[in-house]
């Protein structure tokens, strides 16, 4: 399976984790470190690691997320037959259907 990972993940995850190292740089270290767990988790086996994504009128099977333990925040990723792909990570009170369009970007569909 390809792993892909969108432009701007890597982005997001330095973006959330500076807001964090502001406060601690223990904690900008915890966020970097949960969010690195996830990822393997995910990457160890997709289709268990996170739970469909509900768009409240329709569940998306191929968009999943998996939620970080301690700190608000999901990793919203895509899975197909071949691709692995982690489109973005997300404050758990955001929408996660506004960060769709990152999966078509990131799979040049």
């Amino acid at each position: 399976m390809t792993v892909v990972y969108h432009p701007d993940f890597a982005a997001d995850v330095r973006r959330f984790a500076s807001q964090y190292g502001t406060i601690s740089v223990r904690l900008d270290h915890r966020f970097r470190l949960e969010v690195d767990e996830a990822i393997a988790v995910i990457k160890d086996n997709p289709t268990s690691a996170g739970h469909f994504l509900n768009t409240g009128s329709l569940v998306l099977r191929e968009v999943r997320r998996r939620n970080l333990y301690i700190f608000p925040f999901f990793v919203l990723y895509g899975l197909t037959e071949t691709h692995l792909v982690f489109g973005s990570l997300i404050p758990s009170a955001s929408d996660p259907l506004t960060w769709l369009n990152r999966f078509s970007d990131a799979t040049g569909s």
